[in-house]
């Protein structure tokens, strides 16, 4: 039987490879010669990002990495998460070893189509402070990484994120013209360009009232939020400009009841932002309307307000959430809350993620290196 497989012709064998798990891919290239060579194709990997995306949509199954921090990020472990399992829907896979190949530990971590963008640095210390250093991208499950640039100024945005069109990975950073917080230099670094950072243009805006901190990737843009001017911000990736997009009803505050916060985040394929307060809580998605055309903000969720920022939503409608080291699963309508799972120790974030082969080298990077 394995001698008759080996001799289809190879696209047949990219076919099937590409269709394969994660894991099962890894295994493969184990098998024999030949698919290794298959699997060291430059157009697999993106063959299989794609074949990887629709079976997620279509099984609802959803993954995410959990993050612990203790003066910077000690400890990354994957969860697999599948309603279907009513008894154990959630299912803590391995755990990420990173050591970050500098002298500070990274504190801040972005993904996108199974990269990680750690990003910020925490100077450890008596007296912590930031250090703003190089950004490293890696890929646990090739284990490549790359460290760009190293930059001296204070870059208090940045963001990562993919542009379909051109299948480019860009990084951003926005960060204070000379110290003066009210104009921002906005600095692109896209992926095996071999340019390095660039500048795309300055911001006119005073930076002390946007969120610091990655920005919510949705729709092929980051999105922060201005707290003074209650606005969201998004910049495209594609066009790499700036727009403003309108803010979720009741707007940032609202006259009876001030919101105490607002969190960014990705729930599905749509941008949200989650309100809360001492008493309430709200779920807002920015997504088509019903006639599908215009992109506007709706009310998705009401929750009581000791349920944390949910950071995602299954197929069924419940929420994922997670407070110290436990995880939930909330149901809005229900108002029921279970326990799926605890991690032993309080969870610093959660990040939608997925195991991916998207590789660095085939990208164009040039100097990709291998972690331990």
């Amino acid at each position: 039987m394995m001698g008759r497989f080996d001799n289809l012709p190879k696209d047949i064998i990219l076919d099937i490879l590409t269709r394969l798990p994660t894991e099962c891919v890894l295994d493969s290239k184990l098998v024999c010669k030949r698919w290794r060579d298959v699997v060291h194709l430059p157009p697999f990997s993106k063959i299989h990002l794609d074949h990887l995306k629709s079976a997620a949509n279509d099984s609802g199954k959803l993954s995410f990495l959990f993050t612990f921090y203790d003066q910077g990020i000690k400890e990354i472990f994957y969860a697999e998460y599948d309603e279907k399992c009513h008894e154990k829907p959630l299912t803590r896979k391995t755990s990420i070893n990173f050591d970050p190949p500098v002298r500070y530990n990274y504190y801040s971590v972005c993904s996108c189509d199974g990269l990680l963008c750690f990003t910020g640095l925490f100077n450890g210390g008596k007296r912590a402070r930031l250090h703003y250093g190089p950004t490293c991208i890696c890929n646990p499950i090739t284990r490549e990484y790359v460290i760009l640039p190293d930059y001296e100024g204070k870059y208090r945005w940045y963001g990562f994120g993919y542009v379909v069109s051109t299948n480019e990975y860009k990084v951003v950073r926005i960060s204070e013209s000379g110290g003066d917080s009210n104009v921002g230099i906005i600095q692109v670094n896209t992926l095996g360009s071999g340019i390095g950072w660039r500048n795309a243009g300055m911001l006119d805006i005073n930076m002390k009232y946007v969120r610091k901190g990655d920005g919510a990737f949705a729709g092929e843009a980051l999105h922060w939020v201005d707290t003074k001017r209650t606005i969201i911000l998004a910049f495209s990736l594609v066009d790499e400009k700036f727009s403003e997009l309108p803010s979720p009803p009741p707007s940032l505050a609202r006259a009876s009841v001030p919101y105490l916060d607002v969190k960014l985040g990705v729930s599905g394929d749509f941008l949200s932002a989650t309100y809360y307060n001492a008493s309430d809580s709200d779920l807002w998605f920015f997504k088509k309307n019903k006639d599908n055309s215009d992109l506007s903000w709706s009310k998705e969720f009401g929750f009581r307000s000791h349920i944390l920022p949910p950071f995602e939503f299954t197929k069924s409608g419940r929420l994922l959430c997670h407070e110290n080291e436990n995880i939930y699963t909330y149901d809005p309508k229900a108002s029921f809350t279970k326990l799926d799972v605890s991690s032993g120790k309080a969870v610093s974030d959660a990040i939608p993620y997925k195991n991916t082969l998207v590789s660095l080298k085939v990208l164009g990077e040039k100097d990709v290196k291998t972690m331990e």
